[in-house]
């Protein structure tokens, strides 16, 4: 059942992928960490899809436990998603997650927004996640803007997928300069220091303000 999902669902998000801008500044292989912005509910789709045409792997991306049950739960969700589940009750072990599975080699998006963020205009502040597994893994970071109107919601983003006016842009940066903030004590000040460098660097790529 799932490969035939696959196989509908693959070529119905790749046609969305409209346009791909700074392709250049990936890494020829991973490990490395994806960080975009947040505006719809497939963007992870998106970004996978582009990943497994491109590198043919996986991404693996944080998610939190009430979309990982509705993609079916976490076994599912993890081997057909990709899906890391956020665990209430620890929130910070996804990232020892994500660490290890950078170590094995592998892609990981983190999207410091956090949630999806309709604001045309504005970033929302985000957290520091995605700085702080670039730190802990030594993996390079990679910002990412995206541009979209495929849908807020589930059912608008399925209905976007048969629709010829919506599709999504990906702007691809280079990897952020972390230099400056490696071999300290990886404290509050830091990671938000170097959070905020993240978020400039996106806001540049996808047109959206960070006034944070």
């Amino acid at each position: 059942m799932y490969e035939g999902v696959r196989q509908v669902f693959v070529p119905l998000v790749q046609k969305k992928i409209r346009e791909v801008v700074g392709e250049e500044h990936l890494p020829s292989k991973p490990p490395f960490i994806l960080s975009p912005n947040h505006i719809g509910f497939f963007d992870a789709p998106f970004l996978t899809v582009f990943v497994l045409k491109k590198y043919n792997l996986p991404l693996y991306a944080p998610t939190v436990m009430h979309i990982v049950r509705a993609w079916g739960g976490q076994s599912i969700a993890r081997r057909w998603m990709g899906m890391l589940p956020v665990r209430p009750e620890n929130p910070a072990s996804v990232l020892d997650e994500a660490n290890d599975l950078l170590r094995q080699n592998n892609i990981v998006a983190i999207f410091p927004e956090g949630s999806r963020n309709d604001d045309p205009n504005q970033l929302d502040k985000g957290k520091t996640g995605a700085v702080r597994l670039a730190l802990m893994s030594g993996a390079p970071l990679i910002p990412v803007g995206l541009i979209s109107n495929t849908g807020y919601k589930i059912w608008t983003g399925l209905y976007s997928l048969f629709r010829h006016d919506r599709y999504v842009k990906m702007v691809f940066g280079q990897p952020l300069d972390l230099s400056e903030y490696r071999g300290q004590p990886i404290d509050k000040p830091l990671l938000e220091s170097a959070h905020r460098k993240l978020m400039l660097a996106i806001s540049a790529l996808c047109g959206k303000v960070y006034n944070y």
